[in-house]
Parts: C-alpha cells; sequence; structure tokens
C-alpha cells in the first residue's frame, strides 16, 4: 500500500472521498455524474488506486448488460487506524502537503497575471478565543455553510475550489 498521504494528495481522490463521506455509497456511473468534469476511465484509475489502498472498498456487486458493477463505500476502519494520536503531526503535515501541493501545481503553470487578480485567492489566519462550546457552536455553522454548497454538480459555470480549514492548539510561550 502507498502513503495514504500521498494517496489523498490527489484532487479527483480527495472529490471522490468526499461523495462517499457525505453519500455513503456509490458506484462508478453515480461518481461519474456528480464528478463530470473528469473522464471516466481517469475516475476508474483513480477509484483502483483508493481500494488497492484500501481507502474505500465494495460493498455490492451485480451484472448489469454484461459488465460488473460495484458499490464503493468509504474504509472507515483503514481511516480510524491512521487516525491516532500517534499519527497526528503526520497526518497534519499530510494534510499540510495537499494544500502545498494544489499551490504549488498552479502556480507552476503559466502564470502571468498578478496573484491579486488570480482566481479569489484567499490565504488567512484568525484567532479566536472560544469556550468548547463556543467552538462546537462555531463548528456546526461552518458544517451548515459547507452544506450548502457541498453536494453541488459540475453545470459548466463551477470550478473546483479547495477551501482548508485547520483548528490547532496554540500554545503560550510561558507554557
Amino acid at each position: 500500500m502507498k502513503d495514504l498521504s500521498q494517496v489523498l494528495m490527489n484532487p479527483i481522490r480527495s472529490r471522490i472521498i468526499q461523495y462517499l463521506s457525505i453519500h455513503k455509497e456509490a458506484t462508478v456511473g453515480i461518481l461519474s455524474e456528480h464528478i463530470s468534469d473528469v473522464p471516466r476511465t481517469t475516475l476508474y484509475r483513480h477509484i483502483n488506486i483508493l481500494e488497492k489502498s484500501d481507502l474505500i472498498k465494495v460493498i455490492s456487486e451485480k451484472k448489469i448488460r454484461g459488465s460488473l458493477e460495484k458499490t464503493y463505500v468509504l474504509n472507515i476502519e483503514t481511516y480510524s487506524k491512521e487516525n491516532t494520536v500517534e499519527n497526528a503531526t503526520r497526518n497534519a503535515f499530510g494534510f499540510l502537503m495537499k494544500i502545498y501541493a494544489d499551490f504549488d501545481r498552479y502556480f507552476s503553470g503559466n502564470q502571468k497575471k498578478p496573484i491579486s487578480e488570480i482566481e479569489q485567492i484567499f490565504l488567512g489566519n484568525v484567532s479566536l478565543l472560544l469556550s468548547d462550546e463556543e467552538f462546537k457552536v462555531f463548528m456546526n455553522e461552518m458544517n451548515q455553510v459547507f452544506g450548502k454548497y457541498i453536494s453541488n454538480v459540475q453545470d459548466g459555470s463551477r470550478k473546483q475550489r479547495s477551501i482548508s480549514i485547520i483548528s490547532s492548539p496554540v500554545i503560550s510561550e510561558g507554557e
């Protein structure tokens, strides 16, 4: 199995995982409708990588017109094994490297415009003082905002935008 952080760095595989995390299961046909800007052969290749990495698994198969249609779900056991305190630093690093890789791919192209004119890019950091209860309310509100848009399908006018949010502890100098 490849290093999972390397597998997850790919934006197409991230979209497949995101779809399965929201909708619980999908066939290649359903994924192809939702991720319509990606050719079906490319989608098959990325699904194969996710399956070989044990990040998704087949829960059912049925014959349709002579071919086998598989239904995929996330393999929660794999995610649970990786989501541990011991792996927290490595997982955070993988997350940050995915963001870096996305920026590197984008800016390695033929960008001739000044950054202020490019694709509504935003980098920011905010430090908030919140109780645990206020933080839960804040995260619930963030999830509601994402929920309004997360199931949008490609209609020709939309482009993929990656929005990353990190919540991290802040250690004061005296601690």
